[in-house]
């Protein structure tokens, strides 16, 4: 940036602002990654408990015979697939990235102190520097909320399409054809 037609103090605080900017893009991806961890842990159980009930319709001696399970498990697995679709979507939205803090490490500023360079001459390019950083992060955030959008629909479409899958087994007469 251009900043010699403004004073000092307005350098300042254009930087100052694209700091603080800066530390609430941070914020914002902790939250976020606080809510698809948490979501995740959901649909995780959500898919063992469906797995682990499949396989106590499929091994369970007493009550119906298996083949008038299907539809039951049919429903159940396919909720369980679901659900796990959701939470690895959501996991993938908190894998570690690259994404920058607020500030500077003070050896960046190595080549401008043996300079001898102004602090005033020096805050255009931080401001640049600042924006770019902005920039990236903001590309990060946008691509974690898209897959974490993606996760909440999977899981919350689990228990619809498990529905489904159970009521077009039964339909289908599903267990006919494996008895």
């Amino acid at each position: 940036m251009d900043f010699s037609n403004i004073k000092s103090e307005f350098r300042k605080e254009i930087v100052r602002g694209g700091e603080a900017y800066l530390d609430g893009q941070v914020k914002i991806a902790t939250s976020a990654d606080s809510r698809a961890s948490s979501l995740a842990a959901m649909y995780t159980a959500a898919t063992t408990a469906l797995m682990a009930g499949g396989v106590i319709a499929i091994f369970n001696a007493a009550g119906p015979q298996l083949h008038e399970r299907v539809p039951l498990i049919l429903g159940g697995a396919c909720a369980a697939v679901f659900f796990l679709i959701g939470a690895i979507t959501c996991v993938t939205a908190i894998q570690p990235v690259g994404f920058y803090l607020p500030g500077c490490h003070p050896q960046n500023w190595d080549d401008d102190v043996k300079a001898g360079r102004e602090l005033d001459d020096c805050l255009g390019e931080r401001a640049d520097h600042i924006q770019r950083h902005i920039n990236y992060n903001s590309e990060i955030i946008a691509r974690n909320a898209n897959r974490f959008k993606w996760g909440t629909r999977a899981g919350m479409s689990a228990p619809i399409f498990g529905l489904l899958a159970w009521e077009a087994a039964k339909y289908f007469e599903v267990a006919k054809y494996l008895s």
